[in-house]
């Protein structure tokens, strides 16, 4: 997947292949002004006020106490990209918008594009990341409860696209009863497959403030008795032991090398034979599809610049858990998630110790 100038007919098509266009003028301002132009149409509300029904810039204006001017500017530009419609002086929602960007759909993005608030304060300090290698370390200087809860609320909006294929496509023998869960954050994933299994606990390890708004996302949802939290550093939490099944999504590239094979390590001894580790991660394109990978280059980066770790290769994390004992590991591709996949893997019943190490690519 790429990001950039898209053609809309021959006539752009030829401009954009002539040696004279300035792409890198129009790839720096037009996304900047893109992003920047959706994260303001959410932050006034602009989708959720014209839920009902088409409205002027000026009524808009008057109801999220803007600058008539600014918002009519802000409204073109939304229409311009396609998230509304223009109408005489009126302006509604065009069906992208009605998707994704009302805060209270269930498959909603608004949370994520809020989040980027903060995301975009990180990118200002990338230069500074490369020149020193000092990165932001976002786990440990996040800030107060309300980065938490943008952040958290924004992760769930993606686990919210995928939870539903991603319970299905793990697959038990029989319906599992205790699911360890790290690094669950939000818990959306967890809590998809305590409804999918009437008989399942899970126990999450997460630092507290996230742990916090877990605690609120399952008693929204009903399910409090049906969780314990154990809130700490994934290297030092003790994870308990005779887990059916373990969660490790969207972790791993927070960590570096030798924290995840420790990790993969701890996983195994906390699954009761035949249990199943399943890993959700956005995997780094192999060695000889890198230069292609635009985006996946792109998060590298943004993961180095926030926990001063990178995306790696499924056969780098295939390898790290053969490593740890596991077996039967297999790769599973999302609809719902084309950037991302599943890693699947057994604790073989019968097998003691951890076999030595063999490259998976």
């Amino acid at each position: 997947m790429r990001i950039g100038v898209i053609a809309e007919g021959l006539r752009d098509w030829i401009t954009l292949r002539s040696r004279r266009f300035p792409r890198p003028m129009f790839d720096v301002m037009g996304a900047m002004l893109l992003s920047r132009a959706v994260m303001a149409g959410v932050h006034f509300r602009v989708f959720d006020r014209l839920r009902h029904g088409p409205k002027t810039a000026a009524e808009l204006a008057a109801e999220a106490h803007c600058d008539p001017q600014g918002m009519e500017l802000l409204l073109n530009a939304l229409a311009a990209c396609r998230y509304l419609e223009q109408r005489g002086n009126r302006y509604r929602n065009t069906r992208l918008a009605r998707r994704w960007l009302l805060s209270d759909s269930d498959q909603t993005a608004a949370n994520f594009v809020r989040y980027n608030y903060d995301q975009w304060e990180w990118v200002n300090h990338l230069e500074e990341y490369i020149e020193s290698g000092k990165a932001r370390e976002i786990h440990e200087n996040l800030g107060g409860p309300q980065a938490w809860r943008n952040y958290m609320l924004g992760m769930r909006d993606l686990a919210r696209l995928t939870a539903a294929e991603v319970a299905a496509r793990i697959g038990f023998a029989s319906p599992p009863r205790r699911l360890l869960d790290i690094g669950a954050g939000h818990c959306h994933y967890s809590i998809v497959m305590c409804r999918a299994h009437p008989g399942l606990h899970v126990t999450v390890v997460d630092l507290e403030p996230a742990a916090q708004i877990g605690r609120e996302e399952v008693a929204a949802a009903g399910l409090t008795d049906r969780f314990t939290f154990r809130p700490g550093n994934l290297r030092d939490t003790p994870l308990g032991e005779n887990y059916d099944a373990v969660f490790l999504f969207s972790v791993m590239h927070h960590l570096d090398e030798a924290t995840n094979r420790a990790t993969l390590e701890r996983i195994y001894s906390a699954l009761r034979p035949g249990g199943r580790l399943a890993v959700l991660e956005t995997f780094r394109q192999e060695h000889q599809q890198k230069r292609s990978d635009q985006f996946g280059s792109l998060l590298a980066l943004f993961f180095g610049l926030t926990s001063r770790q990178r995306t790696y290769r499924f056969g780098q994390v295939a390898e790290w858990t053969r490593a740890a004992g596991f077996g039967k590991i297999a790769r599973t591709n999302l609809r719902t998630a084309p950037l991302a996949a599943l890693l699947i893997a057994d604790k073989q019943t019968g097998r003691t110790g951890n076999p030595t190490s063999r490259k998976v690519d």
